[in-house]
């Protein structure tokens, strides 16, 4: 869907991943899979007309620009709706073929590219995570002590690649200026989200704090991000051509990238945020609307 009811909407390094919602339609270099009536899969069609109903009343309430939706089941097609427009500002209508940012869905992409190097015997679930990034050797954590003030403490032990790969092994995300958490508002205002390379990234985190013990709770982080840079590392490849050349290429995914080509950007559908009033508007890449 283009837009949303979300205030904050961030976009991590390795959330920026583009793909199609109609690939089945014969977008992709596969063949189009075959399309049948809803029956005849177990569907009712009836009901799937209320679905219809709900996305284009999302439309009609702004609640999104538009929407591109595709149903199918053992293989086959059952339906695909469009609704709205591809871009509030020149009109166009949504094409079944658009191209989405599917933002921060490129974190299981991620964890895929990890899990193919995992059956390579590349890295271990218990080694820890210092092994394949030595910049964080020395990390330390955000504590309070007697007062309630932040204090820097160093951790107990190092997070595992399990940890990192199950958003348990402490790191923060700094997707807000919280005062509240010490750690999140170090990765805040240090821009991790906004670093431009996965290396920088991993560099500014090295040197901020933790936002917990590892192993002690589970907390989305910058784990994917992290992720991302340990594969480029074992792999000798940026991490787009390692998904381009070991998920993408081998699945006949065409239309998935992180940028779109010229040729196709015609597709792509604009993406919209909601201001303090509940309208939508163009959204602030690489990061978020207050």
């Amino acid at each position: 869907m283009s837009g949303g009811r979300l205030r904050r909407k961030a976009i991590g390094f390795v959330a920026g991943l583009l793909g199609c919602a109609a690939a089945a339609t014969g977008a992709s270099a596969a063949p189009p899979l075959p399309r049948v009536k809803p029956e005849a899969v177990g569907f009712s069609s009836p009901r799937l007309k209320k679905l219809d109903e709900t996305m284009q009343a999302m439309v009609d309430t702004g609640q999104v620009a538009g929407a591109v939706t595709l149903l199918a089941r053992h293989g086959q097609v059952v339906q695909t709706s469009t609704f709205g427009k591809r871009g509030l500002e020149t009109g166009d209508p949504m094409p079944a073929d658009a191209i989405f940012r599917i933002r921060s869905e490129t974190k299981p992409v991620t964890g895929v590219a990890m899990l193919i190097l995992y059956d390579e015997g590349k890295w271990k679930l218990d080694d820890p995570v210092s092994q394949y990034v030595p910049e964080f050797a020395n990390l330390r954590v955000a504590k309070m002590d007697a007062e309630g003030r932040p204090v820097l403490s160093p951790i107990s032990r190092p997070p595992t690649m399990r940890e990192l790969m199950t958003h348990t092994a402490g790191f923060a995300y700094g997707i807000a200026d919280d005062p509240s958490s010490p750690a999140d508002q170090a990765y805040y205002r240090a821009a991790v989200l906004q670093s431009e390379s996965l290396d920088q990234l991993v560099r500014k985190v090295s040197d901020l704090p933790m936002f917990a013990e590892p192993g002690t709770l589970w907390r989305y982080s910058v784990a994917a991000d992290i992720q991302g840079h340990i594969v480029e590392k074992l792999s000798g490849q940026s991490l787009p051509d390692f998904m381009q050349s070991r998920i993408f290429q081998p699945l006949g995914m065409t239309d998935t990238a992180f940028y779109v080509p010229e040729a196709k950007v015609g597709r792509l559908a604009a993406l919209y945020d909601a201001d303090a009033t509940g309208k939508l508007v163009p959204a602030v890449e690489g990061g978020w609307r207050d």
